[in-house]
């Protein structure tokens, strides 16, 4: 077979577990439907091809990488008046076509970028970028250069700026997507009379009821390893891996629960393995993220 070059577009639509769990079986469903028929109707609009939906997620082709950056940036737009969140990644090189559908390296980069990315957030790889207008390429920032599975080398990742705010576009230099990856905050968490710190030199910590966890939690709710906190590219994000799930109190705002996924820790906020952090319990973990001088 002949490859081809093209810039593969994978958009994926962010929280949906959460949707089901909110909004029942049958709302969630129309969620995502409408979800899918958005990013159709765009990646079409603007001469691109849907290859095949998966679950909850797109993947197209385009013949033009100016087509594909104009389409994740309306399926941003458009999913944002949807009052819906979604990931969207795409990357320019060679694949191979097969009976309306195509294969090949490029299609998993334009997935795994997707996955780097933020819910509400474009990331793009710099062969894509490469190949954008002058105009384009002026709203696509330098991130990071991360590791993907199957690739010798780290990839360079660049983030697209789409935001508008009064009818234009909101205005965002390198040197503060550099702050936001590689920034000075640090993470303390407060377990009863337990003072930690998550930072630089202490990147990782790990709740549940197992000796070997870095924060033993003896409650019947927390499972032997319940979760970790990380530092990642300057940010902190929460990873559940238990059976009842965790609930996070963000801001003073409602409980979220999550279970099998992660979310990013902001400002300040209470955590409980297995339980509402908004009762009196003695193993509630409450956090706050500030910032230090260097």
């Amino acid at each position: 077979m002949t490859s081809q070059t093209m810039t593969v577009l994978f958009a994926d639509l962010a929280g949906s577990t959460r949707l089901y769990q909110t909004q029942g079986d049958v709302e969630a469903h129309q969620r995502v439907t409408d979800s899918l028929l958005c990013m159709k109707t765009v990646i079409e609009r603007h001469g691109g091809q849907l290859l095949r939906t998966v679950g909850d997620a797109a993947l197209a082709s385009f013949d033009n990488t100016d087509s594909a950056y104009q389409a994740a940036v309306d399926i941003q737009r458009e999913h944002a008046s949807l009052n819906l969140s979604v990931r969207v990644g795409f990357h320019h090189g060679e694949v191979i076509p097969d009976a309306g559908d195509v294969y090949g390296n490029a299609v998993n980069l334009a997935a795994r970028v997707a996955s780097f990315a933020e819910a509400d957030e474009i990331c793009t790889t710099e062969d894509a970028v490469a190949q954008l207008s002058i105009k384009h390429r002026s709203c696509a920032y330098y991130l990071d250069r991360v590791d993907f599975k199957g690739m010798s080398d780290p990839m360079a990742v660049y983030r697209v700026q789409w935001t508008v705010d009064n009818g234009e576009t909101a205005i965002i230099t390198a040197a503060s997507l550099t702050q936001r990856y590689q920034s000075n905050l640090v993470l303390d968490l407060l377990i009863g009379a337990k003072r930690l710190r998550v930072d630089e030199q202490n990147p990782s910590i790990t709740f549940g009821r197992s000796f070997d966890n870095d924060v033993i939690v003896d409650t019947e709710s927390a499972s032997r390893n319940h979760a970790r906190i990380e530092r990642v590219r300057g940010r902190y994000l929460l990873y559940d891996s238990s059976t009842n799930g965790t609930y996070l109190i963000r801001g003073g705002f409602s409980p979220e629960f999550i279970r099998r996924e992660s979310v990013s820790l902001d400002n300040f906020g209470s955590i409980g393995l297995g339980f509402s952090p908004d009762n009196a319990s003695p193993h509630v973990i409450e956090f706050r993220v500030t910032t230090v001088a260097r």
